[in-house]
């Protein structure tokens, strides 16, 4: 009994050991939930901070150092662009040629395309520093595959996928594979009717930001609506249209709580010619684009910081003003008021630009401070009831002069009558007497 009971707990002790060993081995992507992942499922919550190609000015672009650095820097979403090779490898590089990025070892300018060598050339070339081409440094970087980055970056951000629409499904085996679908994003490339589609296609969904390129209302709206309804987290518009209908509110106010409205500000073509700083961030955050792809991680994130301070300058402010007792002010600063923390409450719901909020502080702060007692204000405020009154004054006035004339009038004529009838008289006892 004892042997047996020393075998069962030997079997306990391996079950445990087992167990905890399979966890270890885990990829890191299987994780709980990352707050970027909450942050992008909550439409309404905080600005996301996406770094093309990661930290470009230290490393080669897409290479492990840039993306792991881009993630200690704050980024909140890494944009990587991937293609595969001729043996079916996912890779991370921008261009279809390797020419701009790559040397062999020897130095050799690196002249081909990725889709027509295998994976273990590919693997033998470098990369040169930043975004390349000739008078960029060699590195010992080397082109990874999108299973190692989503391994090294161990959920520290979330992988925004970009090139991958054509083989989407081959992605999502991956992201399956690796327990990455909540630490992956899937840049759809196609149409809201192919993109929904496939969306329910899969048991398990994963997290899709749709996109639409162009400036036609009905289709900027159609493809917002649609894709959103369908399972997509947000809808990435790009214009070359500094005025274009991905600017207007009839667009934008299709996103609300239904999902995020993402905009890369890296390339004037798609964001309207506006500039990737923070004048062009506070532009397109005033619109209601809540997560901005950037070239400019550090500056970007120094600018959310203003916004989040501006956030909570606000949010003071309206705790101030609701404490305020208008019992005894007058209907209109209380008003005034009123309306001033409605609209400061509806920009603290939803991401908002600094400068937006910096003025909804200040209209409500002007209106606190606009305050008066009703005694202060009474005869000077105009109001419905007091047009009225001075209307009816008026009317009783002129009816009261008509009154007055009438009788004027008569009294005038009754003098007139008796005088006529005096003369009447008169003549008459004159006429008796001769």
């Amino acid at each position: 009994m004892k042997q047996f009971q020393r075998i069962k707990t030997a079997l306990a002790v391996l079950l445990t050991v087992l167990l905890l060993a399979s966890l270890a081995v885990l990829p890191a992507s299987a994780a709980a939930n990352t707050p970027a992942f909450s942050e992008l499922k909550n439409s309404t919550g905080n600005l996301l901070a996406v770094s093309k190609y990661g930290n470009t000015r230290d490393y080669p672009e897409q290479s492990i150092d840039a993306i792991l650095s881009a993630a200690e820097q704050g980024a909140d979403i890494i944009y990587v662009r991937v293609r595969k090779t001729s043996d079916n490898y996912i890779v991370l590089m921008a261009d279809e040629n390797l020419s701009r990025m790559c040397v062999d070892s020897l130095g050799n300018i690196a002249n081909k395309n990725i889709s027509e060598i295998g994976y273990h050339e590919l693997s033998a070339y470098h990369l040169r520093k930043s975004t390349g081409s000739l008078h960029e440094p060699i590195t010992e970087s080397t082109i990874p595959t999108l299973q190692e980055a989503l391994q090294k970056l161990e959920g520290k951000a979330l992988l925004l996928i970009d090139g991958a629409w054509d083989f989407r499904d081959d992605v999502y085996n991956l992201l399956t594979e690796q327990n990455a679908l909540n630490t992956a994003i899937i840049l759809s490339r196609g149409d809201k009717k192919e993109t929904t589609k496939w969306l329910a296609s899969k048991s398990t969904m994963p997290l899709v930001i749709a996109s639409y390129h162009g400036n036609i209302v009905f289709n900027a709206k159609s493809t917002v609506s649609k894709t959103l309804a369908g399972g997509a987290v947000g809808v990435m518009l790009s214009t070359g249209n500094a005025y274009g209908m991905n600017f207007k509110n009839s667009v934008m106010s299709k996103f609300g709580e239904n999902g995020r409205a993402v905009i890369d500000m890296t390339d004037p073509a798609l964001c309207g010619k506006r500039k990737d700083n923070a004048e062009g961030w506070n532009d397109v955050t005033a619109r209601g684009y809540s997560v901005i792809i950037t070239d400019n991680i550090p500056e970007l994130l120094e600018y959310f910081d203003r916004v989040h301070k501006q956030k909570d300058r606000l949010n003071e402010t309206i705790v101030e003003a609701q404490k305020v007792d208008v019992t005894l002010c007058s209907t209109s600063s209380s008003k005034a008021l009123k309306d001033a923390i409605t609209s400061a409450k509806a920009m603290m719901s939803a991401p908002a630009s600094e400068q937006s909020l910096t003025e909804a502080n200040y209209e409500l702060r002007t209106a606190l401070n606009g305050l008066t007692n009703r005694t202060e204000d009474e005869g000077k405020t105009v109001t419905t009831g007091r047009i009225v009154a001075v209307v009816l004054v008026v009317l009783a006035l002129i009816l009261l002069e008509v009154i007055l004339e009438s009788v004027r009038r008569n009294k005038l004529k009754k003098r007139k009558k008796a005088l006529h009838d005096k003369r009447v008289r008169e003549e008459q006892n004159a006429k008796k007497e001769d």
